[in-house]
């Protein structure tokens, strides 16, 4: 009877061990998946005519239909200068639009220079040509799981950011 007991209450532990482990897996946000780089702030906006080249270039991108309200996406630029990185304007996409406020589930950071490069049909080119050149940063505060829940609707556009 106690070797039964004992069976049991290893079972039990092993159990509660193993339950533990997966949901640690699942909810735990280690800090490596932060790939944007903190410290000195500097900010230097983009010009009027990249901003608009910009917002109609995200505007008629196949996937900001699929991008939901709820769970926004921030798409920010950056520069180098003498100094080091150099923020510029963050445009929030949700909703089938661009938003004026909320709270990003994902940011994404684009190197400045691809802005050139946009010819306002070609946003998933360009993403994927940065991403190919290590110029796109990508930072969420949620697990893979969380976000593949938060962003099921973006499956099809997985490739288009290279995840």
């Amino acid at each position: 009877m106690k070797l039964e007991k004992r069976w049991i209450i290893i079972g039990i532990v092993s159990l509660i061990v193993i339950t533990v482990v997966i949901l640690l897996s699942i909810f735990y946000k280690p800090s490596e998946r932060n790939t944007m780089i903190p410290g000195e702030y500097r900010y230097v906006p983009l010009s009027q005519v990249e901003i608009e080249k910009v917002a109609s270039t995200i505007v008629s991108s196949e996937f900001i239909k699929d991008v939901p309200k709820n769970n926004p996406v921030a798409l920010t630029f950056f520069d180098f200068d003498e100094q080091g990185r150099v923020w510029k304007d963050s445009f929030l996409i949700g909703n089938d639009q661009l938003l004026s406020e909320g709270e990003p589930s994902v940011s994404l950071a684009l190197h400045s220079k691809y802005i050139s490069q946009l010819d306002g049909t070609n946003l998933c080119e360009v993403i994927k040509e940065a991403n190919k050149n290590g110029d796109l940063a990508f930072n969420s505060e949620y697990s893979n799981a969380k976000l593949l829940i938060k962003y099921a609707g973006m499956m099809k556009h997985r490739d288009c950011f290279g995840f």
